[in-house]
């Protein structure tokens, strides 16, 4: 603090020193003007002692340690001498106004702001007193009254003198304490908490900060004024416990944490963290309670969502594997207390990746948390449903008394997910499988009882999908051999334990052997032929399949040009491609430099590739595909139909072939879906203009319908099983062609076909119309019946009714949506008259006859269902012309259009040019004119005009009447130039040159430019 005048006035004012508390102090001290006469009086002695008790008062005072720290050199202390001289002689000088007052406040503020102790203040004094005794002794002589008076008056400014040296003791403190309050104050009321007191007995509050309305929005008078408003805000959940332990903690005398819930003065509920400080009491005082209360409401949120996300799942929010396994640790614990048992049904969703890789994750994302809420839906509060992670699930059943009780919830739960999902514009079918363990008896603890749970659930999967299956000793055996095998297939490759076998690929048009696919095969020395359905996905886990992928692609290839070497016709060599292999960074690096080495042509090989690699690829795909498509490779969709893919979604990418499923040829000559599911992609992929590969041909029936709907290729064991290398080309060389009949010309034979499990019924009827001239085919049952028409182009069908397994009336209605061309007549001695005429309204039947039956009746009958083929032929013949002449008439139009487009490029390009140039003339520094073989100007750019202007612009007038002769003279001097003189004195340099050694036009371009006359 600077000890200007205004700082000490101001001290003196704090202080309420003024001339009346100087007055009032004197007065006090009984100090009056005869002291103050008498204190002048020995003033002229004291004076005269002064440097003496200076220099005294210093000796003694220097003697203390933590005086002389105060004393830092020789020229200091001089400097102190002089101005304690100077002070004390002050005491007796007489003038104790408002200056001498504030000399001493001043003093005073200084020994405190050097940090002297007031003691030592007191002993200058005292040490003053002492020193001076003797002097007022000599003074007074024997007269004690004298003495007694100048003792009293001296001693009285003394008093006077201290008392105010006190105060500024006295005032500096309470200065400081008010600045440290008020540091305090700022301190407390910037901490982002509650600071607190309260009774520690009755947890009242005797203080709270004002964070406490900030924070919770309650009067701060209510905190202190209202006994159990601590206990009224607790969250009553928390209330007792909180309480109860505060109350506890206290009387133990001991510091506590505590986290505990308030409600706000808003409804809000906030998680506190609680320090509490205990305060004994002392110097008779009661102990107290201080405290911080801190909002941690964030942080518990965070917390709480952390565990939460720790335990369940993000997606769906089900229980994850971490906590289903505490409730199953639990649940092992109930079931142990109760004697019953425990369920654990593992689910997975089957065919789930398809959908995933084929409509997007988003898609799948909303599959699996609808799955999720339905399985929800067939569970009992107790019972527990969680998500392992991808697709699959468990449910966690307890208190079980029967094994019944569990299937039952598991028939539930393949009911619910087996309804049909409907996402935004999908609806999708999907089912599930479902393996169960129990415990106690297929397992004792957390891990065996999911693990054999989940070895249930692939055998319910190899069982055919959509169905459940209890754990059984026996599946552990499986489990084994996969291990067994997983290890094996690390080291087959090196160990030379795979080969090759080829499957052939026949062309429908020319019957010939075309192509061949390469199909793994696996000879383990221990376990013999093992199935690529049971070691390919194994490799396709373990990720080994890129690299025998690899091997395949070179085995395949080399193989391909060893038939070559051998005299063998070029074949193409289809390869299938997983999804693994094809995801690598290197896949197109790699197809090269294996052809490379091969010597294989890039256009005999063909990559056969799965719908869930092209559905669920993006831009990178497409640009490996094209990559490969334009070194010439062929590329296919195989199993294609079994996925969600379509065939305009395969517009995207660069394919050229498609392969139908062998589960849709198998049914195809009796199973109208799928008759028309094959028709379907037969027809769309033609549109693209992709080729068609049946595969799983294995009868001559299956064969037929695929050519009669124009299949391109097939492929399956009506031709050939898969065999080895060597096999394959004996059976290349001794192949002289399919079986193929197709309908050529207009004239084909009328072929009849009779169905009927009566063998002389079928003679007769075949006695009746042998003089007809049909090709007559017989069959005893609707299913060899369907076996003929796959193979023969039958007109006429004539069914008998009542025949063993299917009836003709569901015969005819197969044959209806498989060949809806025929014509159908169904026959019987049965007056089923209802079936028979919804067949005739469904279409399915054209007439009915009873037996027995009118022979020249049913000849004619015949006769007019065969017209009635032969007019559905010839419409469909004119029909297909009409489709071919429209086609080759939008070609044409396209043509033309094509045509017209260039030539219209092309006149645009030579008006562009002819502007170019017309702007060119214009703006040569000559006159230019073009003249035809008439005479006639039919150009003139503006230089001319400008020249020649006496009768207006040039164009279009003869060419004698405008120009000068002189000039036009000139025009049988071609190609030199000719300087001419006008009539007005002009002169003029003029150039002719004759058209038509560069262009077809004919006539002359005259350039004329002025000549300077020198």
């Amino acid at each position: 603090m600077k000890l200007d005048a205004c700082t000490i006035t101001i001290i003196a004012q704090e202080l309420g020193i003024d001339d009346a508390e100087i007055a009032r102090r004197k007065s006090f001290l009984e100090f009056t003007d005869a002291d103050v006469e008498l204190l002048r009086q020995l003033h002229v002695h004291m004076l005269e002692a002064g440097e003496d008790f200076a220099v005294a008062f210093y000796d003694h005072v220097l003697r203390f340690s933590e005086m002389s720290a105060l004393v830092p050199n020789a020229e200091t202390l001089e400097r102190l001498k002089k101005s304690q001289a100077a002070h004390f002689s002050q005491l007796s000088g007489g003038e104790y106004g408002e200056q001498y007052v504030q000399q001493r406040l001043r003093v005073g503020v200084v020994h405190q702001q050097v940090g002297l102790d007031p003691k030592w203040y007191i002993g200058a004094y005292c040490k003053y007193l002492s020193f001076f005794l003797p002097l007022l002794l000599r003074v007074a002589g024997n007269d004690v009254e004298k003495f007694s008076a100048n003792y009293g008056a001296l001693l009285k400014i003394v008093m006077f003198d201290m008392g105010f040296a006190i105060e500024t003791y006295i005032h500096a403190d309470k200065r400081k304490i008010t600045q440290l309050e008020h540091v305090q104050r700022n301190l407390i009321e910037g901490i982002d908490a509650i600071v607190w007191e309260a009774d520690p007995t009755t947890l009242q509050f005797t203080f709270v900060s004002s964070q406490a309305l900030t924070m919770l929005g309650y009067p701060l008078e209510r905190w202190t004024q209202k006994p159990n408003f601590m206990r009224e805000i607790i969250l009553p959940e928390d209330r007792e416990f909180t309480v109860e332990f505060c109350l506890q903690e206290t009387a133990a005398g001991r510091d506590h944490d505590m986290e505990y819930r308030l409600l706000a003065a808003d409804g809000r509920t906030l998680w506190i963290h609680e320090r509490v400080s205990v305060t004994s009491g002392t110097d008779g005082q009661a102990p107290s309670l201080r405290g911080l209360m801190v909002d941690i409401t964030a942080r518990k949120e965070s917390e709480i969502k952390l565990i939460y996300q720790a335990s369940h799942d993000e997606l769906t929010g089900l229980p994850n594997r971490t906590l289903l396994q505490d409730r199953m640790q639990q649940g092992i614990a109930h079931a142990d207390r109760e004697g019953n048992m425990m369920a654990i049904l593992f689910i997975d969703l089957d065919r789930f990746k398809i959908v995933n890789d084929s409509l997007g994750h988003d898609v799948g994302d909303t599959v699996l948390q609808t799955a999720a809420g339905r399985l929800t839906g067939c569970i009992r509060e107790v019972d527990t449903v969680a998500r392992l992670g991808g697709d699959e699930f468990v449910l966690m059943l307890t208190g079980i008394n029967r094994a019944e009780n569990i299937a039952s919830v598991a028939d539930k739960a393949l009911e619910s997910l087996a309804r049909t999902y409907t996402i935004g514009e999908h609806e999708l079918i999907l089912t599930a499988s479902i393996g169960i363990s129990v415990y106690p008896k297929d397992g004792v603890d957390v891990q065996t009882l999911l693990k054999n749970a989940d070895i249930a659930m692939y055998r319910a999967k190899e069982g055919g999908k959509n169905r459940l299956e209890f754990f059984t000793d026996e599946m552990n055996t499986a489990v084994l051999r996969r291990m067994h095998l997983e290890n094996q297939l690390r080291h087959a490759l090196e160990k030379n334990e795979f080969v090759l076998h080829y499957q052939p690929q026949a062309d429908l048009i020319t019957g010939r052997i075309i192509g061949v696919e390469a199909l793994l095969r696996w000879m383990q020395p221990q376990l013999g032929m093992v199935s690529p359905a049971e070691f390919i996905p194994i490799a396709e886990e373990t990720g080994l399949i890129v690299q025998i992928g690899e091997w395949v692609l070179e085995t395949a290839c080399r193989q391909a040009v060893a038939w070559q070497g051998d005299g063998l016709p070029p074949l193409r060599m289809g390869v299938n491609l997983s999804v693994r292999q094809f995801m690598q960074n290197d896949i197109v690096d790699v197809v090269t430099r294996i052809l490379r080495e091969a010597k294989l042509d890039p256009n005999l090989l063909e990559l056969e590739l799965t719908e869930s690699l092209l559905m669920g690829g993006g831009e990178e795909i497409v640009t490996t595909l094209n990559a490969l498509r334009k070194m010439g490779i062929g590329l296919s969709v195989d199993d294609f139909g079994t996925g969600y893919s379509s065939l305009s979604y395969l517009k995207r990418f660069p394919v050229t072939a498609v392969k139908i499923d062998q589960s849709f040829v198998r049914e195809i000559i009796a199973d109208p879906d799928a008759a028309a599911l094959a028709r379907s992609i037969i027809s769309m992929a033609h549109e693209l203009r992709l080729s068609v590969i049946a595969e799983g041909v294995e009868t001559e029936g299956q064969l037929g319908y695929l050519v009669r709907h124009d299949c391109d290729e097939i492929q399956g064991y009506f031709l050939s099983r898969p065999i080895p290398p060597d096999e394959f080309s004996q059976l290349l060389r001794a192949f002289s062609g399919l079986p193929i009949h197709r309908q050529v010309g207009e004239h084909v034979q009328r072929t009849l076909l009779l169905v009927d499990d009566e063998a002389n019924i079928v003679a007769s009827l075949k006695h009746l119309l042998r003089s007809e001239g049909y090709c007559i085919l017989t069959a005893s049952s609707g299913l060899e019946g369907l076996e003929l028409l796959a193979t023969n182009p039958v007109g006429v069908i004539i069914s008998d009714q009542h025949m063993p397994e299917m009836t003709g009336v569901d015969f005819l209605r197969r044959v209806k949506n498989l060949y809806p061309d025929t014509v159908r007549i169904v026959l019987s001695g049965y007056t089923e008259l209802r079936s028979v005429t919804d067949a005739i309204n469904e279409g399915a039947v054209y007439k009915f006859l009873t037996k027995p039956w009118e022979d020249e009746q049913l000849r004619e009958h015949v006769r007019e269902a065969f017209q009635r083929y032969e007019l559905k032929q010839e419409n469909v013949r004119l029909s297909r012309e009409i489709e071919r002449a429209n086609s080759e008439l939008s070609e044409s139009n396209l043509d033309l259009e094509r045509r017209v487009a260039e030539k219209t490029q092309e006149i645009c390009h030579n008006i562009s040019a002819l502007q170019v140039s017309q702007e060119v003339l214009e703006h040569l520094p000559a006159a230019v004119i073009g003249i035809d073989e008439d005479g006639l100007i039919v150009m003139a750019n503006h230089q001319a005009d400008a020249l020649f202007d006496e009768d207006g612009s040039l164009l279009g007038c003869k060419v004698l009447d405008r120009l000068p002769t002189v000039v036009t003279d000139c025009m049988e001097g071609v190609n030199s130039g000719t300087h001419v003189a006008l009539t007005d004195g002009r002169s003029l340099r003029v150039v002719c040159h004759r058209m038509g050694e560069m262009c077809r036009s004919k006539g002359t371009i005259m350039v004329i430019s002025p000549v300077e006359n020198v």
